[in-house]
């Protein structure tokens, strides 16, 4: 390690110090004067005899180069400077420290420091911090020996830049593949002496390539190694003439460059470097037109630039294109800086399975076959649009009891409409979510109970969305076409509030208008409501569904008398009724509602025969007629038996929650 110098005022500042501290030494530390006694030295090192020196001097420095001349000038290649350390009567001091300063230098030793010979004589090495300053400053030397100092004079001098120069440049090899490496070696030298110069940085750069290092700093006998590998930094390969250029540290006059010839990039590989499934839609789904697949050309395992790829078809639907809209034969493409051949895919109205072959144009032997690649996705059709229910019979008086409403969609052959596909919704009453967008086919909203209530406890909900009409595909080229029959035509849509199957623009009811004409129109129905003369002869429409919730009471409401007494009997005898849950007995009770039945007093037992011991999550509304309302979910019958007068049949009915209500009806025997 070297003694880096330190500012020269700096140095003189501490030397000073020291010599007070020495003279400080010498008095008595307890403000009473006295003689310090005379220092036990022993035997100095050097003479072989300890003796008492009574003065002490420094010559000047005397700075010389490598080759011994006086000189004013420090290189790299650095200088000696030497004093000498002498008596008041001239005689030599051996051992004596001598502490070297200077800006801008270091020094030979960790400290700056040295000991003088026997001749009395201290010499130490000095090289410049900074191989490019040219700068002047001033060397200092002091001595310190039996607590006496001395300083030299202040010695001027200039530092040099060396002036760099590189020899021996040269590769292991000149001649290279795409993406193999060769090794540099050369050497930095001082072009005034011809010495070998270390701690140079030399820089590397080159057209294509990179290095294992692109700054390298010389070392012993101003060697400088790395390596030039034919990939550039983003990973691309590398082929024909390229230029490296080695440029020492601020010494671009003394650049120099060397040629390596990169063989021409051979490709070896092609790989399908799609992630993931491409589900296209067909041309009339309104969905993407069109779609992408990729490859990737390969050479020693890097991606290898304008290498011609026939890209070809091993199959797909018959109106299927590739590369260029309409294309359907083998193309040639060349792959990009990064190696990808990007290929265009471009779906018909058929679906079906497709299969894309890239081969490369030098070796036909090497290939690869694009994977999970379709054409699946058609627009959402009238007769593919269905709707579920968590439950259709919601509590009548409170807030916030909750149903999912889900919407199922395909195309006209079945399969999940375009992710995306916007489906709406509007409600007679309570809340609904205004829409959702499906994923794979399938999306919900939720509908809440809250002001508005319909008076006859029946909420319409309409579900649209934009689509195709049903047809009969004449010609079998799954598309509509001349000669192909609309099955069921379908123009604007009204929301059918009060369930007559035609639009009552007094009522108000929400009408979805698109302003067609033309053609005649199907008959209106509950789940298809349709205004007449609103209908065309073309393919797309707004497709709707209409469905029905029930707001029903906690209490049931009972076809009949059913409190009326009961004849006692021995045996068993049967009694029917019907449990609804509103007063116009047009819904049943909310979704989720238990019935149960038992006989009390003597033997008197009774039993549920008919019915749902539970309201299904889903029950039949029909339309606002008693009549369509599913039996199954509104009619009960029971049996008792073994009934004497004065017992009693408890009939227990309890509504869910939110609502949740116990509701107890007991029917006396006579």
């Amino acid at each position: 390690m070297s003694y880096k110098s330190r500012p020269f005022a700096s140095k003189l500042f501490q030397l000073t110090a020291l010599t007070l501290a020495l003279t400080l030494a010498a008095c008595g530390g307890d403000g009473v004067d006295s003689i310090a006694p005379k220092p036990d030295l022993g035997v100095l090192p050097g003479d072989g005899v300890g003796e008492e020196v009574d003065g002490i001097n420094i010559g000047n420095i005397v700075l010389t180069d490598n080759n011994g001349n006086t000189t004013r000038v420090i290189t790299s290649a650095g200088a000696s400077a030497k004093v000498k350390v002498t008596n008041k009567t001239g005689q030599p001091i051996s051992n004596a420290i001598v502490t070297f300063g200077g800006d801008s230098v270091e020094f030979g030793t960790s400290n700056g420091a040295v000991l003088t010979d026997e001749r009395g004589e201290a010499s130490i090495s000095v090289r410049p911090l900074d191989g490019a300053d040219t700068g002047s400053y001033q060397l200092i030397a002091t001595v310190s020996y039996n607590d006496m100092t001395a300083t030299t004079a202040g010695y001027n001098f200039t530092l040099q830049a060396i002036n760099v120069v590189l020899a021996n440049f040269s590769l292991s090899s000149t001649n290279i593949e795409s993406g193999a490496s060769t090794n540099i070696t050369l050497k930095t030298k001082d072009a005034t002496t011809n010495a070998f110069q270390n701690d140079i940085a030399v820089s590397f750069s080159t057209t294509c390539g990179t290095f294992d290092s692109d700054s390298v700093v010389s070392s012993n006998q101003g060697d400088v190694t790395t390596t030039y590998t034919a990939i550039d930094k983003s990973g691309n390969l590398c082929e024909g003439s390229q230029t490296i250029t080695a440029t020492p540290e601020n010494r671009s006059a003394s650049k120099q460059s060397v040629t390596v010839n990169i063989a021409g990039v051979k490709a070896s590989s092609v790989v399908y470097t799609t992630s993931g499934e491409v589900q296209l839609g067909a041309s009339n789904s309104g969905s993407s037109s069109s779609g992408q697949i990729e490859f990737t050309i390969f050479a020693n395992g890097r991606p290898a630039a304008n290498q011609q790829v026939e890209i070809s078809k091993v199959f797909a639907p018959t109106d299927f294109s590739f590369v260029s809209l309409n294309n359907k034969t083998a193309t040639t493409v060349t792959s990009d800086a990064k190696g990808k051949v990007v290929v265009n895919l471009y779906p018909g109205a058929l679906p079906g399975p497709v299969e894309i072959k890239a081969t490369l144009k030098s070796d036909p032997t090497i290939f690869a076959l694009s994977k999970d690649v379709s054409v699946a996705t058609g627009r959402a059709t009238q007769n593919g649009f269905s709707i579920s229910l968590s439950k259709n019979v919601l509590a009548y008086g409170v807030d916030g009891d909750t149903a999912t409403i889900t919407a199922r969609l395909v195309d006209r052959v079945g399969n999940p409409v375009p992710n995306g596909t916007v489906v709406s919704f509007v409600s007679e009453g309570g809340r609904v979510t205004p829409n959702c967008a499906t994923q794979n086919g399938v999306c919900a909203v939720d509908f809440s109970t809250q002001n508005p209530r319909p008076a006859d406890n029946r909420v319409t909900v309409i579900a649209y969305v934009e689509g195709d009409k049903s047809y009969t595909d004449v010609d079998g080229d799954n598309q509509f076409s001349v000669g192909d029959i609309l099955t069921h035509n379908i123009g604007d849509f009204f929301r059918d509030d009060n369930e007559n199957n035609k639009y009552d623009k007094e009522r108000g009811e929400f009408v979805y208008r698109r302003g067609a004409s033309g053609a005649t129109c199907a008959p209106s129905s509950l789940n298809q409501p349709n205004i007449d003369d609103t209908c065309d002869n073309k393919l797309t429409a707004i497709l709707r569904y209409q469905f029905i919730l029930g707001l029903a009471s906690d209490t049931p409401v009972y076809s009949g008398d059913v409190t009326s007494p009961l004849l006692a009997v021995v045996g068993s005898s049967r009694k029917t009724f019907k449990m609804f849950g509103n007063s116009a007995r047009t819904i049943s009770m909310a979704s989720g509602t238990t019935i149960s039945i038992e006989g009390e007093g003597g033997s008197c037992s009774a039993e549920l025969v008919n019915g749902n011991l539970t309201v299904p999550d889903v029950v039949r509304l029909g339309t606002q007629s008693i009549l369509s309302v599913n039996p199954d979910d509104i009619s009960y019958a029971f049996t008792y038996k073994d009934c004497a007068a004065g017992d009693k049949i408890k009939l227990t009915v309890v509504s869910p929650a939110p609502s949740a209500t116990t509701t107890t009806t007991t029917i006396p025997v006579i």
